[in-house]
C-alpha cells in the first residue's frame, strides 16, 4: 500500500513538473539561485551534499558529492572488524559534518546502458510508466530485469516531443552491489552513476528499497529557502499591486489633465476665432470709407445746380439719382473724388419737362483703402 502511494505521489510530482507551472518554477528557482550571494549558494550546496560509497578491491571508498563533484574522504578496509569499521566510518562523517547526509552507492558508467529517446509530449506527465512499457522495445532488456532512471533533456512545444535520456542497469548487478554494501551495515538512500569523476544525479534504486534519512540542516536550509521564496512572492505581489495602484492613479490624473487641456484648447480656439473675426471686421472697417465720409464727399463734389432725389451708399459702390443743369459734367466731377472712382451713367440722361433739368443716374465705385 505504501509503495502504491509513493508511486502515485511520484506521478503527481512528475505531472506538476511537466506542466507550465513546474517549468516556470524550475526556471524561476534557477534564476533565484543565480541571484543569491556566492556565500549563500555555497552554503546551499554544502547543505545538499551526499555521502558516496564505492567498492574497490576489498575497500570501501567513502567520498562526498557536492554539486555533482566527487571528493574522496577515505578508503576503509572491509576486512577489518565490523565494529571498528563502523566506528571509523561514523567518525569520518562526524569530522566532515555528514552524519545526516543521504548515502549513495556509486556504480561505474560502463555497467549501465545510456540511451536518448524521443517521446510524445503527452507522455511527460507519466514518464516512469511510459518508459516501463517502452523498455522491451528500446533496450535489449525486459522492464522486470532492470532498474532505470531518466532525465528530460528537452521539451519542444513546436514539435510536440520530449527528448529523454534513460539510464538502465541490470537488476542482478545492482542487487549484488547493494547487498554487499548493506551487509556492512549501511542503509542506502540511492544508487547513482559516476562518469569521469562526476555523478550523473540519478537514482537507480527503487523507491521501496530506499532508506529514509532526514538531514536537519537540509530541512532547515530548504525551510529557509521556502520562506525566502514566499517572502519574495509576497514582495513581488505587493510591488505589482502598488504599481497597478499607482498606474491607476496616474491614468486618472492624466485623464483629468487631458480634460482640462481639451477645455483650454477649445477656449484658445474660441479666442483665436473671435480675434480673427474682430480683426477681419476691423480690417474691413479700416479699408472701407464711412458712409458719412462718402456723403460729405458727394455733397462737396456736386454743383449747386444739381440735387439728388436718391442716394444709395453700399460697401463697394454708390448710386446717385437726381437732376442737374448739366448732367454730362458730373462724371468728371465724381471721378475727381479721392474715395469714388469709375463713375458712369446708368442708362441715358433725359430731360425733365417740368423743371427743364436733365434727369441722371450715376454709379460709382468706392475706392478701398490702400488701393492704387
Amino acid at each position: 500500500m505504501l509503495q502504491v502511494l509513493r508511486q502515485r505521489l511520484l506521478q503527481i510530482a512528475n505531472w506538476f513538473k511537466a506542466g507550465p507551472v513546474g517549468i516556470f518554477f524550475r526556471w524561476w528557482l534557477e534564476e533565484l539561485q543565480l541571484a543569491m550571494p556566492a556565500a549563500w549558494q555555497q552554503k546551499l550546496q554544502h547543505a545538499m551534499r551526499r555521502v558516496t560509497l564505492r567498492q574497490s578491491e576489498g575497500t570501501l571508498v567513502v567520498g562526498v558529492d557536492e554539486n555533482r563533484a566527487l571528493r574522496v574522504l577515505e578508503e576503509i578496509s572491509v576486512s577489518q572488524d565490523a565494529v571498528l569499521h563502523r566506528e571509523q566510518f561514523e567518525n569520518l562523517l562526524l569530522e566532515n559534518e555528514l552524519e545526516q547526509a543521504p548515502r549513495f552507492l556509486l556504480l561505474d558508467s560502463d555497467l549501465i546502458l545510456r540511451k536518448e529517446l524521443k517521446l510524445p509530449l503527452a507522455a511527460d506527465s507519466n514518464l516512469q510508466q511510459v518508459l516501463t512499457f517502452e523498455m522491451d522495445r528500446q533496450t535489449p532488456f525486459r522492464a522486470s530485469d532492470v532498474y532505470f532512471d531518466f532525465k528530460v533533456l528537452e521539451r519542444s512545444n513546436e514539435s510536440g516531443q520530449l527528448l529523454v535520456e534513460i539510464f538502465v542497469a541490470p537488476k542482478a548487478g545492482v542487487d549484488k552491489a547493494v547487498n554487499n554494501t548493506t551487509d556492512l551495515g549501511y542503509q542506502l538512500t540511492g544508487v547513482d552513476i559516476v562518469d569521469n569523476g562526476r555523478t550523473l544525479g540519478v537514482n537507480l534504486l527503487p523507491v521501496s528499497l530506499r532508506a529514509s534519512r532526514s538531514n536537519p540542516k537540509t530541512r532547515l536550509s530548504l525551510a529557509l529557502g521556502g520562506l525566502a521564496v514566499v517572502l519574495i512572492i509576497l514582495v513581488m505581489a505587493q510591488s505589482l499591486y502598488l504599481r497597478e495602484h499607482q498606474v491607476a492613479e496616474l491614468e486618472e490624473a492624466i485623464a483629468g489633465v487631458q480634460s482640462e487641456a481639451r477645455e483650454v484648447v477649445q477656449i484658445k480656439k474660441r479666442i483665436v476665432d473671435t480675434s480673427e473675426a474682430s480683426g477681419f471686421l476691423a480690417k474691413i472697417r479700416s479699408a472701407t470709407p464711412l458712409a458719412i465720409e462718402v456723403l460729405a464727399d458727394v455733397t462737396r463734389l456736386l454743383p449747386d445746380d444739381t440735387y439728388l432725389d436718391r442716394l444709395v451708399i453700399a460697401d463697394s459702390g454708390v448710386q446717385m439719382q437726381g437732376k442737374s443743369q448739366n448732367a454730362q459734367r458730373l462724371i468728371e466731377l465724381v471721378n475727381q473724388s479721392p474715395i469714388l472712382d469709375e463713375a458712369a451713367f446708368r442708362g441715358s440722361t433725359r430731360l425733365d419737362n417740368r423743371s427743364g433739368l436733365e434727369i441722371f443716374e450715376v454709379n460709382a465705385k468706392v475706392v478701398q483703402a490702400g488701393a492704387d
